[in-house]
């Protein structure tokens, strides 16, 4: 099976290099020139885990030279899937398959829309990576990684071939749910961190993070369920406080992004609940409350 990958980020290097070593074929597509020489330069990318370090190579093109697409995995940031699907959508096969990989949610609903004749899966990981250097990854954590369809085209074309050769892929039968129990751990710990710029640990540290971060969790347990969603065994906050401790010294995406004057993904994870929340006309002030704070301090950059 030959797949092209969209984003070139941790993720996407990441499932290159799975792919790559469970027999199957990748071309990246990367963003731009100067990324494209850099990779040329570099010959390929490394991925070091506890057992070593693996270089790899694939062929690497820029959208406007892609041919034939007949697996596409998309691992851009979440504010990014659209514009890196209509770059290549011209050169789908009529019988594409489309695995989405990002945090957040939004972009999966409007690829059910805009692309109603491909298979679309959508996907949630576990899995953790840095860079080191450019084009060196290092992989910090190894984590489990479930797939389903969304789509209604029922080709069925993904799990047999894939979920069979890559070890840790799972495939789900209620993605939806998923991706919520996804959405609700980022919703309880991402935009704190970027708002009080502090590693994931720190935020059980002080009375005023710790009452924030439980109102945002009773909030996204009444959106879930009003949803018809069925989160956790137990209450959010306790998983939240639970998986905040266990990464206690990482610092999460959107702290890093807000650090580094990048775009976070906010509007796809906070700004997709306090949606959800309208929908349904339940308010939700403490995610409203980050949601805006986010907003306003990404505008500062």
């Amino acid at each position: 099976m030959h797949w092209h990958i969209l984003g070139a980020g941790a993720i996407g290097l990441l499932w290159a290099g799975r792919l790559l070593q469970a027999g199957h074929s990748v071309t990246l597509i990367l963003r731009d020139e100067e990324k494209l020489r850099s990779y040329q330069e570099n010959q390929g990318f490394s991925i070091e885990t506890d057992a070593g370090q693996s270089h790899f190579s694939p062929p690497a093109v820029l959208a406007s030279d892609c041919h034939r697409i007949d697996h596409l995995l998309i691992t851009t940031k979440a504010f990014a899937v659209l514009d890196a699907y209509d770059a290549v959508s011209n050169k789908l096969t009529d019988t594409a398959c489309i695995l989405l990989l990002h945090n957040g949610m939004g972009p999966q609903q409007t690829m059910l829309e805009n692309a109603p004749q491909h298979e679309i899966w959508a996907g949630s990981t576990t899995d953790g990576a840095y860079f080191k250097e450019p084009w060196q990854l290092v992989q910090a954590g190894k984590g489990e990684t479930h797939i389903g369809e969304l789509s209604m085209v029922s080709k069925r074309t993904l799990p047999a071939d894939l979920v069979s050769s890559i070890p840790d892929l799972i495939e789900d039968q209620d993605i939806e749910a998923v991706l919520w129990r996804k959405l609700a751990i980022n919703c309880a710990i991402n935009p704190l961190t970027a708002i009080f710029n502090c590693r994931n640990g720190e935020l059980l540290k002080y009375d005023d993070r710790r009452a924030a971060m439980a109102q945002i969790c009773r909030e996204v347990e009444q959106i879930a369920k009003a949803h018809n969603i069925q989160l956790f065994d137990r209450k959010l906050m306790e998983q939240a406080w639970d998986i905040a401790e266990l990464t206690g010294e990482n610092h999460s995406s959107m702290q890093q992004d807000m650090a580094h004057g990048r775009q976070t993904e906010i509007e796809e994870i906070t700004g997709f609940l306090c949606r959800a929340a309208k929908q349904v006309g339940i308010p939700v002030p403490a995610n409203q409350l980050t949601l805006d704070a986010v907003r306003g301090m990404s505008a500062d950059q």
